[in-house]
């Protein structure tokens, strides 16, 4: 079974997490998304955290991604204003050829999840996806190697094949 894992991080905790699910799953893609909007920098976390609540989307590298030859797609993202980043969004919408691929989810936050896993879902199944699941990683669990346990987990869970 073939793997994507798409994520987007800004202080490297999603990323940290999107690598260690890569290193212990065989056959797979990390794919980093970054967003290439241009924020003043007083005022970029602000501007952020108001786009991820009102769930807009952003210019973002790459502006698409075709995941044909996949059987599982993993998101990734940090929570802002507990939801994930448009960044994210953005990505999930400019996926080709994801139509009936299982999908499955996961956070970093330094506190709650908020309606990270009801958006999620939402932007999931509004590309035709079959939403498998979704984890919340603490910023303090990153880590630890009870909670990596759990990831692993997680993603067997949504892909029993995959291992």
């Amino acid at each position: 079974m073939k793997i994507c894992i798409i994520y987007h991080s800004e202080t490297g905790n999603t990323r940290h997490v999107a690598q260690h699910i890569a290193s212990v799953t065989t056959d797979s893609r990390l794919v980093e998304v970054t967003d290439r909007k241009r924020h003043f920098a007083l005022t970029r976390f602000l501007m952020q955290c108001n786009a991820a609540r009102g769930e807009r989307k952003t210019e973002i590298e790459p502006s698409h991604l075709d995941v044909r030859e996949y059987d599982l797609l993993v998101f990734g993202s940090p929570v802002w204003a507990f939801k994930p980043t448009p960044a994210i969004h953005t990505m999930i919408d400019a996926i080709d050829n994801c139509g009936k691929k299982r999908a499955v989810a996961f956070v970093t936050c330094g506190g709650r999840a908020g309606q990270s896993e009801e958006v999620f879902r939402k932007w999931i199944e509004s590309r035709g996806m079959i939403f498998a699941g979704f984890i919340a990683v603490n910023q303090k669990d990153i880590e630890d190697d009870a909670a990596n346990a759990d990831l692993v987990t997680f993603v067997k869970a949504a892909a029993p094949k995959l291992m």
